[in-house]
């Protein structure tokens, strides 16, 4: 299987767009994600991918914490700014609003959610590691933000709910007959 083949395909898949942050040895670093996923409610885990090359890579390996940060359809440029690599700490955060918690994560301001985690796991990957995260606090936006999404190789936004089509009758429950 060539690589390009499932690049293409996965293009056909829609993900979120989260911005991981830590607070790293040289200062706050932040990353795009685009492979979160929920893996268990107990314990409660989610999980990530980040390239072995990337600068964040090990300060989110040796971490005591971090937050993943689910990006809103009018925040698209920080997904863009954050997955530039090459920059330092001030030059990554220097025009996004944010603040420190007192432990130095970066929260980013108005994202529609934020999931304070810990890591739980890391496994080999290919060139990337998996990181399967300990979720310890969730903290959502209560305004009505809609989450960006990637698909396509683009940024989109969460649509209305679809309608679900039945496609075999319903059971009869209050059928005589039996089975």
């Amino acid at each position: 299987m060539d690589g390009d083949l499932l690049r293409q395909a996965m293009r056909r898949v829609p993900s979120p767009v989260t911005v991981v942050t830590v607070a790293g040895p040289e200062g706050p670093r932040g990353i795009t994600i685009g492979s979160f996923t929920s893996v268990s409610l107990d314990p409660p885990l989610v999980s990530f991918n980040v390239q072995h090359g990337a600068q964040i890579h090990e300060a989110l390996i040796e971490a005591d914490q971090f937050l993943v940060q689910v990006l809103s359809d009018a925040q698209a440029h920080l997904s863009e700014h954050f997955a530039l690599p090459g920059r330092t700490s001030a030059e990554q955060f220097a025009d996004v609003p944010h603040r420190l918690t007192p432990d130095g994560l970066p929260i980013l301001a108005d994202t529609v959610t934020r999931f304070r985690a810990r890591p739980h796991a890391v496994h080999p990957a290919g060139d990337h590691s998996l990181i399967l995260a300990e979720v310890l606090a969730v903290e959502e936006n209560l305004e009505d933000v809609a989450p960006l999404v990637y698909y396509d190789r683009g940024y989109r936004s969460v649509g209305g709910e679809t309608v679900l089509a039945r496609t075999v009758p319903p059971v009869n429950r209050a059928s005589s007959e039996t089975p």
